[in-house]
């Protein structure tokens, strides 16, 4: 059986999302390039009724703090 670290991103007041934005979210899933990370879909919160995005758990943290840390390792194509 294939296991997956994925992460749950709580999308705040977002009991009456918007229909484009959940084809946005699809899109992203459907098309999404090899250096982005994946969507794997949406959940909702059976606590309080917000929706969550579940992406791919990205081990070096977000984004901000990847480039902070390898900015200098990087080449101008990767950043």
């Amino acid at each position: 059986m294939l296991t997956i670290d994925v992460c749950l991103k709580g999308l705040d007041n977002s009991k009456d999302i918007k229909q484009e934005f959940l084809e946005e979210v699809k899109n992203q899933h459907n098309y999404g390039g090899i250096s982005a990370i994946t969507i794997y879909g949406i959940t909702k919160n059976p606590k309080d009724g917000n929706y969550m995005i579940v992406i791919e758990y990205a081990k070096q943290g977000s984004l901000r703090k990847l480039l902070d840390s390898k900015y200098g390792e990087l080449d101008w194509t990767s950043k």
